[in-house]
């Protein structure tokens, strides 16, 4: 079985040109009735479910109507735990696909949470090299051994940090905050360097828990701060994209063996063109969500590289703690080396 790591940046030009690196579609091809489930943890609204609704419709119109992709978002199939959403993926149980944050593949192996060491990415373009390269080489490498067939990626977001106690302009100001996190250890060493408080918690608990001062604030991207209606609930947001984490279209290795070429291919491809409308999804409706949220009341902090600096600094030995752990082979494969 041909693998395929190839993701495309959002330029039609780019595209055009990882398009080529994936195996096509044969032209004329005659598809297989089938019928694919798709799981993601995101909501309805959520870019996983938005790209994998795109996915579905990509593959319906392709397969002449032969290939239907059913989506189940916030992790219907797997009783609403993101961990049993990607064991059951590994295990080829409830459905055959799904598309999956790094944060939830940290279930399966904590070395998927590498993509979300603090402070290893400015900006999306900082990510795409990695990902259309030495990352994404990595993460079908590693995912091929768990029994996951990795076919395209892209952005869950860059995160920034909301809170309703106050503004976020130095790393003093996160000290004695509540922080929810979705859980794992990069996560907790990055704001108990800050002396802020983390608490994992399920994402279907937030808005709840952050209404009532559970806890006082949280971290995720733009996107995920608007489809989970975050900003109804919190008056300060610092951007500082501090962590990544990413999306990926997912098969289980040995459902994904049974498919015939044709199908495989048509799979590959209009995933790959699934993840490509996903990124340019993402990061056109940044700006427009920040306008959304300061209409809303929301107080928007962005920090230029000086006053982002000393939280950099601050998180050094979070850094050197997961180069050790996880491996400088690992590390480097998304840019980040001691």
């Amino acid at each position: 079985m041909r693998k395929s790591f190839v993701i495309g940046i959002a330029s039609v030009a780019t595209a055009v040109f990882f398009a080529g690196c994936v195996q096509a579609a044969p032209t004329g091809a005659t598809y297989e009735k089938l019928r694919i489930r798709v799981s993601t943890s995101g909501t309805a609204l959520g870019v996983d479910s938005l790209a994998a609704t795109k996915f579905s419709e990509l593959v319906k119109e392709a397969s002449g109507g032969n290939i239907r992709i059913d989506v189940f978002p916030s992790c219907q199939l797997s009783g609403g735990s993101m961990p049993k959403n990607v064991a059951l993926l590994a295990q080829g149980k409830q459905y055959e696909m799904a598309v999956l944050s790094a944060t939830v593949l940290g279930n399966l192996d904590e070395k998927y949470l590498v993509v979300g060491i603090p402070f290893t990415f400015s900006s999306y373009a900082d990510v795409n090299a990695r990902l259309d390269g030495t990352g994404g080489k990595w993460l079908a490498k590693m995912l091929q051994e768990k029994g996951i067939t990795y076919l395209s990626g892209m952005h869950n977001g860059l995160k920034q940090i909301t809170n309703g106690k106050r503004e976020i302009k130095t790393p003093a100001d996160i000290k004695g905050l509540k922080i929810r996190i979705p859980g794992g250890e990069v996560g907790i060493r990055t704001f108990k360097q800050f002396g802020a408080d983390p608490v994992a918690m399920s994402w279907s608990e937030v808005f709840t828990s952050l209404q009532q001062g559970t806890v006082d604030g949280q971290e995720n991207s733009y996107q995920t701060i608007d489809s989970g209606k975050v900003f109804e609930v919190q008056k300060y947001l610092t951007q500082w994209n501090y962590s990544y984490d990413g999306y990926f279209f997912l098969a289980n290795t040995e459902a994904w063996n049974k498919f015939s070429d044709a199908t495989k291919a048509l799979l590959q491809e209009k995933s790959l063109e699934a993840a490509l409308w996903g990124r340019k999804y993402l990061e056109d409706s940044e700006g427009t969500l920040k306008k959304k949220f300061k209409d809303a009341g929301m107080v928007i902090t962005e920090l230029n590289k000086d006053e982002l600096q000393p939280f950099v600094d601050a998180v050094k030995p979070v850094q050197e703690y997961f180069i050790d752990k996880f491996g400088e082979e690992a590390c480097a494969a998304w840019g980040l080396k001691k």
